[in-house]
């Protein structure tokens, strides 16, 4: 046992930390707790100089759990100068960097860890579906459900699938260390935050490796928590760093998360094409209709047009006996 706890952890876990300890950061830290146990994972915590007594409460918390490795940072580095920070400290093959605005179903880390060891060596990244996201990641529910529990029992039906993607949303992202390392990580010229997620994956890209959606691992998703009340600051920040994305990346392609559905959507067919359907693949595919149909634009014209768009798919999963539904706990209707 000694020597299995010597080794480094598959898995290095970095949450980073700021403000609103009570709401984001520690609801998140408790949903972890579990892998705390396990001696192939590692929690590091870092905060961002939180201003609000949230660097003492992530202090007081990293002092009660002995396994976490606390980097608390003495200003606001963004985003991408915590996470980097938190990934310096890392000894994992694999990072998994965590918003504090994410929770994860007891079966979340398990399944996590389950796809990593199965990657192929050229998947160097990893994100995990979740109700909130700007891609193909998206899976929403119904409003007022507990968010938490559907997504543990919608994965309790594996799919074996790994959806290949554009960009990866890094509300949670599991990437090779050693590919983070090769590209010297986040880019801090995104400031304290939005688009360098979307950089990092393009530049993954361009390096010659592979990311993919693991369907079979469902992280719950707040979705931004760390610039609420920011106000017209925040579009400032959102339309700087587009544009700082677009020089960095001329060609770059923004696609809605009802585009990232389809290609799912699509992905998915594939695959049953080549083995046949099974009953978590027809779960899946009902989930992910009912989130096209949920997701369909506004405007009665852009809504006619992207039904015209994706007929042929909607066809196709009617033919196969499939009806658009979302998941529901067992004791509902």
């Amino acid at each position: 046992m000694t020597a299995i706890l010597n080794q480094p952890p598959r898995l290095s876990l970095v949450v980073l930390s700021y403000r609103q300890f009570h709401a984001t950061t520690g609801p998140c830290l408790a949903t972890l707790l579990p892998s705390l146990k396990d001696p192939h994972t590692e929690l590091i915590l870092v905060d961002n100089a939180s201003d609000d007594g949230a660097q003492a409460l992530c202090a007081d918390w990293a002092s009660k759990h002995s396994d976490t490795l606390y980097v608390p940072q003495s200003c606001n580095l963004g985003f991408a100068g915590g996470m980097n920070a938190g990934v310096a400290a890392a000894r994992g093959e694999w990072v998994c960097l965590v918003n504090n605005d994410t929770l994860f179903p007891p079966s979340a880390l398990q399944a996590l860890h389950a796809t990593l060891a199965s990657s192929p060596p050229e998947l160097a990244m990893v994100g995990p579906v979740t109700n909130h996201a700007g891609n193909g990641q998206c899976l929403p529910f119904p409003p007022n459900h507990p968010v938490v529990d559907l997504g543990e029992q919608a994965m309790n039906a594996r799919t074996g699938l790994l959806t290949p993607t554009y960009r990866t949303d890094f509300f949670c992202v599991a990437v090779r260390r050693a590919v983070w390392q090769q590209l010297g990580g986040l880019d801090t010229e995104f400031g304290l935050g939005y688009y360098e997620d979307f950089d990092f994956s393009l530049r993954l890209r361009r390096a010659g490796f592979e990311q993919a959606i693991a369907e079979d691992v469902f992280v719950a998703h707040h979705g931004s928590a760390t610039f609420a009340g920011m106000g017209a600051a925040q579009q400032q920040l959102m339309r700087r760093n587009r544009a700082l994305l677009h020089q960095r990346h001329p060609g770059v392609r923004f696609e809605s998360a009802r585009q990232g559905n389809v290609h799912a959507l699509q992905h998915l067919l594939n695959h049953v094409q080549a083995k046949g359907w099974n009953q978590a693949l027809r779960q899946r595919a009902a989930w992910r209709w009912a989130a096209l149909l949920h997701d369909e634009p506004k405007s009665p014209l852009k809504r006619w047009r992207w039904r015209w768009a994706t007929r042929g798919l909607r066809d196709t999963l009617a033919a196969a006996g499939l009806q658009p539904q979302f998941p529901h706990l067992n004791d509902q209707p």
